[in-house]
């Protein structure tokens, strides 16, 4: 009897492991197109996830951003596996795009466990509707583009064959999936240097204009001790008060100029570091078709 009970457990937990549905999360696109394109790419990507009866949901953030979350860099198998384990899901899909000269080009990349990852890539035309995306179709059938089949040609029998005897097969050449493409990350950097220069720039103009400001004071003194008694002496006085202005003036300009750049980099410096760093993270219960889960949504407000 005990076995039986067993055995019958066994057979439940095993039905309920094969009922329970391959999860793809579909995380949002990246890259220079427009808010509402993206949209219509990710509602498009869903779809084409759904056709192969897995359990497809909407993701609130970008590949990049649940990377940074885990703290690695995007382009590592071993990273595609820590984003996977974070997300508790069975597969992400996440696309980008970049402007081409006649449309926006879309690569799509599905990541599985074990680091693996099978890209496609179309372009699509100005003008042309997101809602369909026919040249990533391949990407959701089998993975790989393939090329038509090329028949072998087979060696004489050195016997006769038998009759009833069918042809075998030809292997069906498979190409694939290209490569993908590497985010240039380094604008980010390069703005970062660009403040750092305007910051430490302003504050050198600064000084420059402390130090006019005290060569003008040091000509102020020699001219209020400067004698006025004959013709040359009053020329050079001219000369001395001329210089004297041209250093106030001067260091008028620097002083001004140096706050003015310093402070506008100082401002748009903290502002960008506080938009890296400023990052959140909320777990909450969801309901699925299958079962119940949590979730977990990182950035926006808590």
């Amino acid at each position: 009897m005990k076995r039986a009970i067993s055995f019958v457990l066994l057979v439940a937990m095993t039905a309920t492991a094969v009922a329970d549905p391959h999860k793809i999360l579909v995380l949002q696109t990246e890259g220079r197109a427009d808010a509402a394109t993206r949209l219509k790419i990710d509602a498009t990507i869903a779809k084409l996830a759904t056709a192969d009866g897995a359990q497809v949901s909407p993701g609130d953030i970008t590949f990049t951003d649940a990377a940074a979350a885990v703290g690695c860099k995007p382009e590592v198998a071993a990273c595609r596996d820590e984003v996977l384990g974070m997300l508790a899901v069975d597969e992400v899909i996440y696309a980008t795009t970049a402007l081409k000269p006649g449309g926006i080009e879309i690569e799509v990349h599905r990541v599985t466990l074990g680091g693996t990852m099978r890209d496609g890539k179309m372009l699509l035309a100005t003008g042309q509707s997101a809602d369909t995306l026919d040249g990533l179709a391949p990407l959701f059938t089998d993975g790989t583009t393939t090329e038509p089949v090329t028949p072998q040609p087979t060696e004489p029998a050195p016997t006769v064959l038998p009759p009833a005897t069918e042809p075998q097969p030809s292997p069906i050449t498979t190409q694939p999936a290209v490569a993908p493409i590497q985010v240039d990350e380094g604008g980010s950097q390069m703005r970062r240097r660009l403040l750092l220069t305007g910051i430490v720039g302003g504050g050198a103009l600064m000084v420059i204009g402390f130090l006019l400001w005290g060569e003008a004071g040091t000509i102020q003194e020699e001219i209020d001790t400067h004698p006025t008694n004959t013709a040359a002496q009053l020329d050079d006085l001219k000369q001395l008060e001329t210089r004297g202005d041209s250093y106030a003036a001067w260091g008028n300009v620097l002083f001004l100029g140096g706050a003015a750049i310093g402070g506008i980099s100082a401002y748009f410096y903290a502002k960008h570091r506080k938009a890296r760093a400023t990052r959140t993270a909320r777990i909450g219960p969801a309901l699925f078709d299958h079962g119940a889960g949590i979730t977990l949504t990182i950035g926006g407000s808590p």
